[in-house]
């Protein structure tokens, strides 16, 4: 048996015990060793930061130093919302649907700001680094008093939640910048639509989404003997079988997720791809029938960038909003 389909029946069955992202955190903390946040993963978090502010500054023709933002997925260390907020973010929202933040998490976070920092090297990952926020960052990670990561985060206007974030209760025309970095890969395609409505609903009217997205079969990433296409020669009746269904993967391709941000009311401003696959590795994947009708250049993207801002409500209102689909 294939090792990604050992570890694919691995997940299906944690995901039917009781609380499971708790067993599955417990298996990546003991067993695969994967929640670490070693230096240079903590650089690309900087670096997607810094792109997430580039984004929102294309579209405001100037440095940001006010705004607020809300990130899509904190994940393991809350790097991301505290790179933000050393730029000048305030309020930071970050949402996620599992608690995964510890204290221990959050204070190496802070640590490896601050060791960027002495080092002198911070301002280079961030330029629009702003020295009050940097203090202020000294100042919270100097106190070494036990409370909850929450309660930590706050002190930096942060505020970290668990849940639906469509139903965030957030002010209408209250958040700046949205960003989420690997997350929009993992959503439901049908909530898609929705959620990206939802940001709509919350966004000031020269908001800023901004979205890296990775479109490849992960399971690559540890068996060498699959290709980054190996999902998409799969049925969706086959796939629900073999996803993962703790953090499943939707397979949606960048066609999708053009579709997506249209049909929700935003306007792309910006496509940047960072990978792209082998055409003559995906000639050979005999593809299921949902994806025949893409156009190969599209098939192709593994990795992108998307950044969108909304269409202004007169243009919302005449435009014909295209048919969701799945091809």
């Amino acid at each position: 048996m294939q090792s990604w389909v050992l570890k694919a029946m691995t997940q299906r069955l944690i995901g039917f015990l009781p609380n499971p992202h708790y067993w599955n955190e417990l298996a990546q903390t003991h067993i695969t060793d994967s929640i670490q946040l070693p230096p240079d993963q903590f650089e690309v978090k900087l670096g997607a930061c810094r792109t997430h502010l580039e984004h929102l500054r294309a579209v405001r023709r100037a440095t940001p130093r006010h705004f607020s933002a809300l990130e899509l997925g904190t994940g393991w260390f809350p790097v991301v919302p505290i790179g933000l907020f050393l730029c000048g973010a305030s309020p930071v929202w970050t949402w996620d649907i599992v608690k995964h933040l510890r204290l221990d998490r959050v204070r190496f976070a802070l640590n490896s700001f601050l060791r960027l920092d002495v080092a002198r090297e911070l301002e280079r990952h961030l330029p629009d680094l702003l020295p009050d926020r940097v203090q202020k960052l000294r100042e919270v990670a100097a106190d070494r008093s036990t409370m909850a990561p929450a309660e930590l985060l706050e002190r930096l206007s942060i505020h970290y939640r668990i849940g639906d974030v469509m139903r965030s209760g957030l002010p209408c025309g209250s958040v700046d910048l949205f960003t989420s970095f690997g997350v929009l890969e993992y959503l439901p395609s049908e909530a898609l639509v929705p959620l990206l409505r939802a940001f709509l609903h919350v966004a000031a009217t020269d908001a800023v989404m901004s979205h890296y997205v990775i479109m490849e079969d992960q399971h690559a990433f540890f068996d060498r003997a699959i290709t980054q296409f190996n999902f998409l020669k799969f049925s969706d009746r086959a796939w629900r079988w073999l996803n993962n269904p703790i953090i499943p993967l939707n397979r949606l391709r960048i066609t999708d997720y053009r579709r997506a941000l249209r049909n929700a009311g935003f306007r792309i401003t910006d496509e940047a791809v960072e990978l792209r696959g082998d055409p003559a590795v995906l000639a050979k994947v005999r593809l299921a029938r949902r994806f025949r009708a893409y156009p190969e250049e599209d098939l192709l993207v593994l990795r992108a960038w998307l950044a969108a801002t909304p269409v202004s409500k007169e243009k919302t209102m005449r435009s014909n909003i295209e048919p969701s689909s799945r091809s």
